[in-house]
């Protein structure tokens, strides 16, 4: 503050220096949309999968949405009653149902257009160690592809999957989806 006198009266000036602020918008990438694994540009290693997601190896189908909010939603065509959630600028806390039940605790944010998260996948069993997680999520080919880098450590071994999936611009017709859409009932008659 700096104090001055105006007109008999003393008036307090705040000054604010604005300190560069991180446009989080500006850093992120959209995501959003169904993607497709490109298995023949993909390195994948079954000790290393996007934990919670599928099984062994990888998915087939990735379903992102990204809310207003900035969190970042990941499900599969094969676990679709479990989502991954990505918080940029936080940390998220998933159950994890598939295979050895627990739960994967992961810090994310945006470096370069990336999604870089780091945490570790909690074991139900107590006495298994944990497993350190690394993902890094980009866009790549002008949007048209989605890499993920994983990177799973748990004791003295490191696994490591590159996946490389194709956004989808067609899903077909609902009754094709790992969920099939429903038929109306037939209302009332008249």
């Amino acid at each position: 503050m700096i104090p001055k006198t105006v007109g008999g009266t003393l008036v307090c000036l705040t000054v604010l220096a604005l300190a560069p602020v991180s446009d989080v918008a500006a850093q992120s990438a959209d995501f959003s949309g169904t993607w497709r694994l490109d298995e023949s540009r993909s390195n994948v290693d079954v000790d290393a999968p996007l934990v919670g997601l599928g099984g062994i190896g990888s998915v087939e189908t990735l379903h992102i949405t990204q809310p207003a909010n900035g969190t970042l939603v990941v499900e599969s065509s094969m676990r679709q009653s479990q989502a991954r959630l990505y918080l940029p600028g936080g940390e998220t806390s998933n159950r994890i149902l598939l295979g050895e039940p627990g739960t994967l605790t992961m810090s994310s944010l945006w470096k370069d257009g990336s999604l870089v998260s780091h945490g570790a996948r909690h074991y139900t069993n107590g006495d298994a160690p944990p497993t350190e997680v690394h993902e890094t999520i980009r866009l790549r080919d002008e949007g048209k592809s989605l890499a993920i880098e994983i990177t799973l450590k748990r004791a003295e071994k490191t696994s490591r999957s590159a996946l490389i999936f194709v956004r989808e611009t067609s899903l077909g017709p609902c009754e094709s989806w790992p969920s099939p859409c429903k038929k109306p009932m037939p209302g009332p008659g008249p």
